[in-house]
């Protein structure tokens, strides 16, 4: 009897985990337009800041639930993450965002 094997659709995915985010990450595009503002998000420890042009916000605590960065009052929803590259959805807004 021959062996069937069955491949997952999602091909060397690094799993998103609070290790996996730690560090810096460059917003590439937002929405589709380049992010021209050198803006990040960072992830240290437990903590969320996104550093806007320079300017950073204060952080939040998150937490990975599923496939969401959940930062308690609002969630992040992470639509494609390699441990290198990020496709995520803030507030309606369609983040790619490279590892620095």
């Amino acid at each position: 009897s021959a062996a069937l094997l069955i491949f997952s659709s999602v091909v060397y995915a690094a799993e998103l985990t609070k290790e996996s985010l730690q560090g810096n990450w460059r917003v590439l595009t937002l929405s589709g337009q380049a992010d021209e503002d050198e803006d990040y998000w960072e992830f240290n420890g437990d903590k969320f800041v996104q550093n806007l042009a320079g300017h950073r916000v204060s952080p939040d605590e998150f937490k990975i639930k599923g496939n969401d960065i959940d930062l308690g009052y609002y969630q992040i929803k992470v639509l494609q993450f390699d441990g290198k590259t990020m496709t995520a959805d803030m507030a309606g807004f369609k983040y790619t965002l490279k590892k620095k």
